[in-house]
Parts: C-alpha cells; sequence; structure tokens
C-alpha cells in the first residue's frame, strides 16, 4: 500500500509541473475544453488569500522530489547594482568660441575637429572694420592725453583720461586681451587683424570656422571640450533607484581596456523615469587626467550601495503569485507549514525577508512548488463540499462499498468511460440509485490557474453496476467524488484522488 501510495505522489508531482505546462496547450485541443471558461467561471474565484494547508512528507519523499531545507540567515546586504552606459563630455567644461562683432577670419590657426588646444593659443586672426576703428580711437586718445601733459586747464587732462578708459574698456568688452592693450600702449600703432585665442584647455568637439569666411557677432565658431573629467550616464531601473544616491562610488569597465577599472562618484540623478524604459538616468563624473575615457565609449557601471542587515533566503523557497508571497517553514518530523511573507529585494540568487521569517529558520526549497501545490490541494480537499444534489441526508446506519475505475485507467484529457460497482454492506448489489461522480481540481493562483469540475450521471446496467461518458478537462490531480442517491437521500459517498494523463 505505501508503495502504491509512493508512485502515486510521484506521479502527481510530475504530473503537475510537466502537465500544467506543455501538456496544457495539447489539452485545450480536446472538445472538452470548448466548455471550460464557463465552468471556471462558475468555479469561485481565488480569494486575496490562498487557503493552504501543512503538509507532511517523509524524507524518502522529500528526496525523490527534490526537497530540501535550509535555513533563513541574517547577514549584512551590499547590492550591486549593474548597469550600462556611455561616456560624455562634461557639459560644465564645455567652451563656446564667438567674437561680438563681425569680420573675416585672415589666418586659421586650428583647423580641423578633435585638435587638442591649451588655453591661451591661437585659434584664427579676424579683420573688422569697427574693431579696427575702435582700436583708432584708442590711440588718438593716448597720443591727445600726452599732448595735454603740460597743459594748464585740468579739465582738458581730465576729459583725455576719460576718453582713454572708455575706448580701452570697449576693446576689452570684444576680447581683447591685456596683452594686446598693452601692445597698442607701447606701439601706437592699430592694427589691421586681432588674434583670437583658446579660452580653455580642451579639445576641438566643433569647429566651423574656415579661413576667409565672413562671420556675425555671436556666431559658433569653435566648441571645446576639457576631457580632463568626463562623465558617464547610465540607466538605472526605478526599483533600483532608491538605493542610489549621489556621492555614490562608481566603478566602470571598457571594452577598449579588458580587466581596467575605472573609480568615480554619482553626481546627480535626473528627476524623472523614461516611461518607455522605466529607468532612470544616473550621472558618474571621472576623472580623465590621460584621456583614456573618450566620449562616446561604452561603459560597464557597477555602483555599492551601502550595506544593511537582513534575513534572507534562497531565491526558490518564496512562491510569489503576486496577491500573496508564500515560505515553507519546516517544523520538524517532514511537516511543512505555509507560511505568509514580506519580501524585499532580491541578491543573486538569495532574497530578503523583511516580515514573516526569523533568523534560524528552516524553509523549504528546490521544489517548494510541489508542497504549495499539495498544500492547495489538501486545504480545498477539507473545505470541499459535494454538490447540492448530495446534500440529502444519508439513509441511517447504510454502508456501501463503492469500487471506481475509468476506461482506460488512469484517464485521459477528454472523454473517459466511467464505472461504479455498488454494494451495500453484506456484500449484496444496489440497484436502482443515482449515481454521480464529480472531478474537482482547487484554484492554483501560483500558476494563474483558476478553479475547475466537472460531473457525469451514470446509469444502472444491473448487478449493481453504473457506467457513462464523463470529461476530464486536463492534466494532473483530481479530486473524484461518487456519490449515490436515492429518493433524495445519500445513500453514500466516496472520494478519491484520481490523477489524468
Amino acid at each position: 500500500m505505501k508503495r502504491t501510495l509512493l508512485v502515486i505522489l510521484i506521479v502527481v508531482a510530475a504530473a503537475v509541473a510537466v502537465g500544467l505546462g506543455v501538456r496544457w496547450v495539447n489539452a485545450r485541443r480536446q472538445p472538452a475544453m470548448a466548455d471550460m471558461p464557463a465552468q471556471a467561471a462558475e468555479a469561485p474565484a481565488p480569494a486575496s488569500g490562498t487557503p493552504r494547508g501543512g503538509v507532511t512528507i517523509d524524507q524518502r519523499r522529500q528526496q525523490l522530489i527534490g526537497v530540501k531545507t535550509v535555513a533563513a540567515t541574517k547577514t549584512t546586504m551590499t547590492p550591486t547594482i549593474r548597469t550600462a552606459g556611455s561616456v560624455r563630455s562634461a557639459e560644465t567644461r564645455v567652451a563656446d568660441v564667438n567674437v561680438k562683432l563681425d569680420g573675416w577670419i585672415r589666418e586659421l590657426f586650428v583647423d580641423y575637429t578633435g585638435q587638442t588646444v591649451t588655453k591661451g593659443q591661437p585659434l584664427f586672426t579676424l579683420y573688422s572694420p569697427d574693431l579696427l576703428a575702435a582700436e583708432n580711437e584708442y590711440v588718438l586718445a593716448l597720443k591727445a592725453r600726452d599732448s595735454l601733459q603740460q597743459s594748464q586747464i585740468p579739465e582738458a587732462k581730465d576729459r583725455a583720461g576719460q576718453l582713454i578708459v572708455a575706448a580701452r574698456q570697449r576693446l576689452a568688452l570684444w576680447d581683447l586681451t591685456e596683452e594686446q592693450l598693452r601692445a597698442l600702449d607701447e606701439q601706437r600703432q592699430a592694427s589691421s587683424t586681432v588674434t583670437f585665442r583658446s579660452p580653455v584647455d580642451g579639445v576641438v568637439m566643433e569647429k566651423a570656422a574656415v579661413n576667409g569666411m565672413h562671420i556675425t557677432s555671436g556666431q559658433t565658431l569653435y566648441k571645446i571640450a576639457d576631457l580632463s573629467t568626463v562623465w558617464v550616464e547610465a540607466d538605472v531601473y526605478e526599483n533600483e533607484l532608491p538605493l542610489v544616491r549621489v556621492g555614490d562610488r562608481a566603478m566602470v569597465t571598457l571594452d577598449a581596456y579588458p580587466g581596467e577599472q575605472f573609480s568615480g562618484r554619482v553626481i546627480y540623478i535626473y528627476p524623472y523615469v523614461d516611461e518607455n524604459t522605466r529607468t532612470n538616468k544616473v550621472r558618474y563624473e571621472f576623472a580623465n587626467s590621460r584621456g583614456r575615457l573618450k566620449p562616446g565609449m561604452f561603459a560597464n557601471v557597477e555602483i555599492a550601495t551601502p550595506t544593511s542587515p537582513a534575513v534572507v533566503v534562497p531565491l526558490n523557497a518564496l512562491l510569489d503569485s503576486g496577491t500573496e508571497q508564500i515560505v515553507f517553514v519546516s517544523q520538524g518530523e517532514g511537516y511543512f507549514e505555509p507560511r505568509k511573507v514580506k519580501a524585499g529585494r532580491r541578491l543573486g540568487d538569495q532574497v530578503q525577508i523583511l516580515e514573516g521569517i526569523r533568523d534560524g529558520e528552516m524553509v523549504a526549497t528546490g521544489a517548494a512548488f510541489f508542497l504549495d501545490s499539495e498544500s492547495q490541494l489538501k486545504a480545498a480537499v477539507q473545505g470541499y463540499e459535494p454538490s447540492a444534489g448530495a446534500k440529502g441526508s444519508a439513509a441511517p446506519g447504510s454502508t456501501l462499498d463503492i469500487a471506481f475505475r475509468t476506461t482506460p485507467d488512469p484517464p485521459k484529457t477528454g472523454d473517459n468511460q466511467m464505472e461504479v460497482m455498488v454494494k451495500d454492506a453484506s456484500g449484496k448489489p444496489v440497484d436502482g440509485a443515482d449515481v454521480s461522480v464529480q472531478f474537482y481540481m482547487p484554484a492554483m493562483p501560483t500558476m494563474n490557474m483558476p478553479a475547475m469540475k466537472s460531473e457525469a450521471k451514470l446509469a444502472g446496467v444491473g448487478g449493481g453496476m453504473y457506467r457513462g461518458p464523463g470529461q476530464v478537462m486536463m492534466t494532473g490531480q483530481w479530486q473524484a467524488t461518487v456519490t449515490v442517491m436515492r429518493g433524495g437521500q445519500r445513500l453514500g459517498s466516496k472520494q478519491m484522488p484520481v490523477v489524468a494523463r
């Protein structure tokens, strides 16, 4: 008997794991499945908390189906966020080179994109009639002041000084350097062209300047980026975003330099989430004095998040149906108790348990879904009542011997022939009764399966034998209930597990 029970349980496990998957598709082709939506609608909808019962499984069965127990442990979690991004020039270190007046470029010293320049390096010379006129005004003001040095009229000397200050300020606002202004002071000679220089160290990212071109005030001629510091921008999923803080350390690896790591930090977290990817951009800053991090490079980013103590269990110990999270806790001697928990963050093959499990408690892993199926089935059978037609009172003192079989045996998906032999306590066949067979499978929310049932009425053929066709909607374990009625009273019933293939 024990060996037969063991075989049945193994078949049940295989049927739940395989039958509910691959064979579900094949079963849908059977004619009986056309009625399944209507019958599933009649079945009670699963409550927010699915009923479950404790499960007892001996050591041998645990080994056969792969159930193992592992202790929940309290540890320090240091989640590492891994993401991908790209290297960009730092926006705060980009200079736009332009002039504040119209003119023509006479000579071009920096003449291609990507050229490295230093602060103060000549970029181009400019001829501008307005600038030349302003230089001449400045030179004339200098000469007028010199000629009035011996004047006995103080107002004239002051006026000449004011003209010099105004002319000098005008040239400075047009970006002439102090060195260029001193040259005018010394030489007292205006130049037809003026040299403009780079305001920063960096690399030419954009170049519009061309030798001989006419330019207008405000026109961008160069964009120069200082690449001694660069940014990496990467996408972090919104569920990981609370772990990221400004100032966190980040490590970057690049395909160009295998085996090397570059250290930086988080400097900015974007204030919005991309609705399409459900990610949030995070900006990291990295020193780049040697220029090895080049804008446009693909970067793999790892962020070390703050550590926190937590109770963790293996990931495969947690059953998450979407509405509830369950862990089976071992109480010893093969008894497993289903317990609702509140799960937190995942770390590799472990998951944090916020509520429901204490440090050191033993939890089931490996085949927890088998335990869950049996737990739901046990709770459903314990709370199951036969159909309304079987609710009449049983005849006092009546005891029936009910034998049930199907053809084929075990039953298959779709139509099957069902037989029931009914005898009384003395072994005499019972004829003239109303015999029905009901198949019931409880809801399994973790597998997104509704409760299902079907019922067949059998006709008496004499000698206590009742036969008739019946349908099995899908593979798996069903609870079969044979009910024998007469005159509105229940003479007897029998429940048994049936595995459909």
